[in-house]
This record gives C-alpha cells, sequence and structure tokens, in this order.
C-alpha cells in the first residue's frame, strides 16, 4: 500500500493513516499475508512440491493481485500441467 485508501496520503508504515486516522492495519495485515503466501509457494517450487506452489500462489494472488502474483500463479499451473490455466493467466499479465 502506498497511499490511503480514504484520504490518499502517503502511507507512512504505520497502522493508522497520519491524515484522516482512518485504520490501515487489516489492510496491512492482508498485504503481509499475501507476502507470506507468495514466499510459501517459492518454498514450495524450491522443494518441487508444484501442488501446493500452486495453492500458495492463488492464495496470494487471492489475497493481492500483483503482477508477480499472477506470474508466480501461471507458473505454478503450468507446472501442474494446468495449461489453460497458465495461459489464461499469462495473457492477462501483457
Amino acid at each position: 500500500m502506498e497511499r490511503c485508501p480514504a484520504c490518499n496520503a502517503r502511507y507512512t508504515g504505520n497502522r493508522q493513516c497520519h491524515r484522516c486516522k482512518a485504520d490501515l492495519g487489516m489492510l496491512a495485515d492482508i498485504e503481509d499475508a499475501a507476502d507470506t503466501c507468495r514466499k510459501q509457494a517459492v518454498a514450495a517450487y524450491n522443494a518441487s512440491d508444484y501442488s501446493l506452489m500452486l495453492d500458495h500462489a492463488r492464495r496470494s494472488c487471492s489475497l493481492r493481485k500483483t503482477p508477480e502474483a499472477v506470474w508466480l500463479m501461471a507458473c505454478a499451473a503450468f507446472l501442474t500441467r494446468r495449461f489453460d490455466m497458465a495461459m489464461r493467466l499469462r495473457n492477462s499479465i501483457s
């Protein structure tokens, strides 16, 4: 998160917006969970557990859809031989 979704103030890393005092804690927690799932997907890849990689990548993408998360999910889909999903995801990136 780069900006407060309520007032568009620059995000300073606090759980409360410095300008409008909106609670940003839940959004920060969601971003942290997405990052954790992404790291777990990479770890599953390193362990050659592609099915688990797909599960973690899917969770990461559902929490925070970034190009990196979509790309990771497309790679996991390809490695689990879900070619239709892999191509659909790959095409959504570009």
